[in-house]
């Protein structure tokens, strides 16, 4: 009997620990809809840390000195997943306009996210491994 009570706690123990490790496309999902987010709220700063360390700095230089950039929506559109790759594809929707004009401009564009290595540890960020494309 306590041979059984061993196992089944053995059991619970291990099972508890598979739920326990982590869900890359929860990952994935929240990474992607804090770039939106932030892009939305012209968090470029923040932004940035979506994407790679070569594409970074460009894409801050790109909106350094942008006050007058306005963004009134941002949305995911599409999305295709490369498994094999560890890549997604994300195809988005960016509304805005940009002062003093009140025109409403839409650009569509896809940037590609690579499930990426950070230094010596064992899990993985997503990064957008595109350059954003240019709005004005």
């Amino acid at each position: 009997m306590k041979t059984y009570r061993l196992l089944l706690v053995l059991l619970l123990v291990l099972l508890s620990a598979c739920s326990m490790m982590p869900n890359h496309k929860d990952d994935f999902t929240k990474k992607n809809e804090d770039f939106m987010l932030r892009v939305r709220w012209l968090d470029f700063q923040g932004a940035s840390l979506h994407f790679s360390e070569e594409l970074r700095a460009d894409f801050l230089e790109r909106f350094n000195d942008v006050d007058d950039l306005k963004v009134t929506n941002f949305t995911m559109t599409r999305l295709d997943i490369d498994a094999p790759n560890d890549q997604v594809v994300v195809h988005y929707l960016l509304e805005y306009y940009k002062l003093p004009s009140v025109t409403l401009s839409k650009k569509r564009f896809s940037l590609a996210w690579e499930e990426q290595a950070s230094g010596g540890m064992k899990f993985a960020y997503w990064r957008i491994v595109e350059p954003f494309p240019e709005l004005l």
